[in-house]
């Protein structure tokens, strides 16, 4: 099995058993952990594109595995006072999940370019994640 196929499942065997620990969290939990997972996402992308080697691959990994569980991190109606997520989320949910395939396979492009040295596609693949992450948050999220 080449590296990058081990790492890919890897992070699907993860994201499963993220899916079996976001079934046992209460609303608030579930927010506090996407809220988590979306502002790492935002700090190792601020500083990615300087990256490389063992701490590029690390970074998108860690991207990878974000966008793999956030499926599990919204279920139906977790909203709190807290959340900035809307009810659009999940009356959209074909496109909100299709939005989140996308950028998880941003990520596995941007695990890719990494785990080659392809420093190039790697800082590609970081731009084309950034984009979709605000276009998302326009559709979906409330502004405080």
């Amino acid at each position: 099995m080449s590296p990058l196929r081990s790492v890919v499942l890897a992070i699907v065997l993860l994201a499963s058993s993220a899916g079996l620990a976001a079934a046992a969290m209460s609303d608030a939990q579930l927010v506090t952990a996407r809220v988590a997972a979306m502002k790492e996402d935002a700090k190792i992308l601020k500083g990615a594109k300087s990256l490389s080697g063992d701490a590029a691959v690390a970074a998108a990994t860690e991207i990878l595995k974000n966008f793999t569980s956030f499926p599990s991190l919204f279920r139906p109606n977790s909203i709190t006072p807290d959340s900035r997520a809307t009810a659009k989320i999940w009356q959209n949910w074909g496109d909100f999940t299709a939005r989140l395939d996308a950028e998880k396979a941003n990520a596995q492009a941007m695990l890719a370019a990494a785990r080659a040295g392809d420093k190039k596609a790697y800082e590609a693949a970081i731009s084309a994640l950034k984009k979709p992450c605000s276009d998302c948050h326009l559709t979906y999220a409330r502004v405080f």
